[in-house]
């Protein structure tokens, strides 16, 4: 039976199929047309192509956004890449110019001016240095312990006995001050209020036990075993002991090495080529107070070595490396002995920083060398003055620091040799006489010191 609710050419397509033949068209004799073909697929399958096309446009999407991308930044890459590889082929040249022509201050900041001198300091520099009050009648004078003393005060402030006889040594003593006593800077250099004794009264004074164990001395004992320019005093048991490299202390146990650095040397010890460049360019900044600026030089490298060459008196503890190219003076590097304590590297690379400035400002090649050495260890004595003065204070007037800084002072007045203690000796006098200013410029002149003879032509 077939349904009256089908439609006309269904009808026919049915009657066709029972009858095994074509359906005609009912309106016509036209076969009927083939009836669309029923979908199988099922929702999930479509739901799922819909999906992957929607994946597939947003794939091409973001392919043309990023083709886009890149078009818009076609033109503005060569550039950039232009101006990194100009910056990096400029950075590039200047280090090799920095090595050929050792000119690191393109890199390395300009030193600023230290701490002002202070008054006996800048009197020295500028020449004609503050006088003692007992020695202006124009007294012949002798420095000790920083200070410009009349041969007549050179006595001890107790008993009297003569400091300048060879061998006696002689210790700074800073006595309790008066209530109506003027202040340290008004004194003038020689003294300063402090005044000079003999090692018996100083040990009376300062010295009741050992530096080292605390062991205390005997009551009656006139002066300990060992008493160093520090006033630090040792008792018997330490006298054989090996002393320290830097400031002489025993350092309380027997050891064969060369250096070997008592605990407080060793705390302060410079022991990298960092450090050392720290300290060099805090140094800067005194050559600038005395007048010589460095503006930004520095050498191409400050190199820390275990053993320098050795000169006739020993072994150097700094060595300035020179060089001259095309009429181009350079230091190539600075050679510092490895392991020095704070101020004992800080006073020998402001003596190896003297020869650096003296030969970039072409001072004559052939120097004597008690010349140009005596002019190094000038500079390098003022540092200490300076550090000296700036140490001192009212509530401790011979601290620790103070005391080092003082031997080290010392020890340079009293050193023997021709070359460092004879040339110091002579530059000193002549800057007292004419200035820092003038003491250089006759070097360089003339080859020789105020005063003294001029060198040959060609030396």
């Amino acid at each position: 039976m077939i349904m009256a609710t089908r439609s006309r050419s269904a009808r026919c397509w049915h009657v066709a199929r029972q009858a095994g033949s074509r359906p005609l068209c009912a309106r016509s004799s036209l076969p009927a047309p083939e009836p669309p073909a029923q979908s199988t697929r099922s929702m999930r399958e479509i739901v799922l192509s819909r999906r992957r096309a929607d994946t597939l446009g947003n794939v091409r999407r973001a392919a043309r956004e990023k083709r886009r991308a890149s078009e818009q930044q076609r033109f503005g890459l060569p550039l950039l890449e232009l101006v990194f590889g100009g910056a990096l082929a400029v950075g590039v040249f200047a280090y090799s110019l920095r090595d050929w022509l050792d000119a690191p201050g393109l890199f390395a900041p300009r030193a600023k001016r230290g701490q002002p001198l202070p008054p006996h300091v800048l009197a020295l520099v500028r020449g004609g240095a503050t006088r003692a009050p007992s020695d202006q009648s124009g007294e012949e004078h002798v420095y000790a312990y920083g200070r410009r003393w009349a041969r007549s005060a050179m006595r001890c402030a107790d008993c009297g006995r003569n400091l300048l006889r060879r061998g006696e040594p002689c210790f700074l003593h800073a006595p309790a001050p008066a209530a109506t006593a003027p202040p340290v800077e008004q004194v003038g250099w020689a003294g300063g209020g402090e005044v000079l004794l003999c090692a018996q009264h100083y040990a009376r004074a300062h010295c009741t036990h050992c530096s080292l164990c605390a062991l205390r001395f005997e009551a009656g004992n006139p002066r300990p075993p060992l008493l160093l320019p520090t006033g630090e005093a040792f008792c018997a048991s330490h006298v054989h002991e090996l002393p320290c490299y830097s400031c002489a202390r025993p350092i309380g146990r027997a050891d064969a090495a060369s250096r070997a650095l008592c605990a407080s040397c060793r705390a302060s010890a410079v022991v990298s080529e960092r450090g050392a460049t720290e300290l060099l360019r805090e140094l800067k900044s005194f050559f600038v107070t005395v007048g010589l600026d460095f503006g930004r030089w520095e050498p191409a490298r400050l190199r820390l070595v275990s053993s320098p060459p050795a000169d006739g008196d020993g072994h150097l503890e700094g060595l300035t490396h020179r060089s001259e190219r095309a009429g181009v003076r350079t230091v190539p590097s600075i050679d510092l002995l490895h392991g020095l304590p704070r101020e004992h590297a800080a006073q020998v690379l402001v003596h190896e920083m003297a020869h650096a400035w003296l030969w970039l400002q072409d001072h004559p090649e052939a120097l004597s060398a008690r010349t140009e050495e005596g002019v190094c260890e000038l500079l390098a004595y003022l540092w200490l003055l300076s550090e000296e003065a700036h140490e001192r204070s009212a509530a401790e007037p011979l601290s620790k620091r103070r005391r080092e800084l003082l031997q080290r002072i010392r020890v340079m007045e009293q050193r023997s040799d021709r070359a460092y203690g004879g040339g110091f000796r002579d530059a000193l006098r002549a800057t007292e006489e004419c200035g820092l200013a003038a003491v250089l410029h006759s070097v360089r002149t003339h080859g020789t010191l105020p005063g003294q003879p001029r060198a040959r032509a060609g030396w």
